[in-house]
């Protein structure tokens, strides 16, 4: 099954020196977790679970999507589940397995001492029959969620084109993907900002962008393609592991609890939630675990603090590392600068 991992796409076979990226590490990805999370602990689940044969399938490459067989995943209980696996319809990816039998084994092995538990797959994954590819879910009611790495592997993601988050906010790029979803039969030209476009020099996503992009003219670091696939990966487990949380997706502004419906809309969203949800997030951790959560000085003070855990994880990559965590670490320094401004008004008596 060691093939399943392996990256088959066209890009794949162009792109050979993207074949050096190594994983993102268990440790990165904890860091940016408990950041995101604070007040809750996050684990390494440490009882594994292993991949054995079923009956006499055990893992030989399928020709077909259409062709189903199942491989065996023993649970930590030792027991053993039959999981669904079958071809890439696209051809990216040279195996897949069934993102609801996954889920299946998992519901019965979360930690008594834990509130939520997911299991992350290096091999790609896929609901339905109708699907291509699913890179994550969480049934949010029964507290469980499966992620892949697979397709933000460097390899097989789109390459970016320079409008991943923070400049997927470009004006002008935005008028060019609507155009191109309303009219796609029309041949679209690369289109730039007039010279004479408006800054708005005052925000924290204008900072963002700035910091972002203050890197592009250097030579990337060889630690740029692993960076780039770990943040893609950890900002889609922290969207699965909020709906276990009692998140839905974000209807309201620009958020990481959006819905997605490919790996380049992903690329475009941005990592942190919008104020709507980062409401619903502390509250449902502080009210249980911190101490006069009622009172508002002390849930502001939560804010600050998990911004600040947040900040000092995203602050150890610069943007020729991954404009992502440059361009979030910013945007973090000037939420926090306005936090701090205090407008005192005084009344004479």
């Amino acid at each position: 099954m060691q093939t399943w991992s392996v990256c088959t796409s066209e890009n794949a076979a162009t792109n050979r020196d993207m074949h050096a990226a190594e994983p993102p590490k268990l440790q990165d990805i904890l860091e940016y977790l408990s950041a995101f999370f604070h007040g809750m602990d996050v684990k390494l689940f440490t009882n594994p679970f292993q991949w054995r044969k079923w009956d006499k399938y055990t893992g030989t490459v399928l020709k077909t999507p259409d062709t189903e067989r199942r491989i065996g995943l023993m649970t930590p209980g030792q027991e053993l589940f039959g999981i669904r696996c079958r071809a890439s319809p696209d051809g990216v990816s040279p195996m897949q397995v069934n993102l609801d039998d996954i889920l299946d084994a998992l519901a019965d092995n979360i930690p008594p001492d834990a509130h939520s538990v997911m299991i992350l797959l290096d091999m790609d994954m896929y609901e339905g029959d109708g699907d291509i590819f699913t890179a994550g879910r969480a049934y949010g009611g029964s507290r469980i969620a499966a992620v892949s790495l697979f397709r933000d592997h460097p390899l097989c993601a789109p390459r970016d084109d320079g409008h991943a988050w923070p400049a997927s906010h470009c004006a002008a790029y935005i008028d060019q993907l609507c155009h191109q979803a309303s009219h796609p039969s029309t041949k679209q030209t690369k289109r730039q900002p007039p010279p004479s476009q408006r800054r708005d020099s005052g925000g924290p996503l204008h900072v963002a962008i700035e910091a972002a992009t203050h890197g592009e003219c250097k030579m990337p670091s060889s630690e740029a393609p692993t960076a780039q696939w770990l943040g893609r990966v950890v900002v889609t487990m922290a969207h699965e592991l909020c709906h276990c949380l009692g998140l839905d997706h974000c209807t309201y502004f620009a958020c990481a609890m959006q819905g997605c419906g490919s790996v380049d809309e992903a690329q475009r969203q941005p990592p942190y939630v919008c104020p709507v949800c980062l409401e619903k997030l502390c509250t449902a951790i502080g009210e249980g675990v911190v101490d006069g959560w009622e009172d508002e000085g002390v849930r502001d003070g939560f804010v600050r603090e998990r911004y600040e855990a947040l900040r000092r994880v995203c602050g150890r990559w610069d943007a020729s590392v991954s404009r992502m965590f440059a361009g979030y670490k910013a945007w973090l320094d000037a939420v926090m600068e306005r936090s701090y401004e205090q407008v005192v008004i005084v009344i004479d008596g």
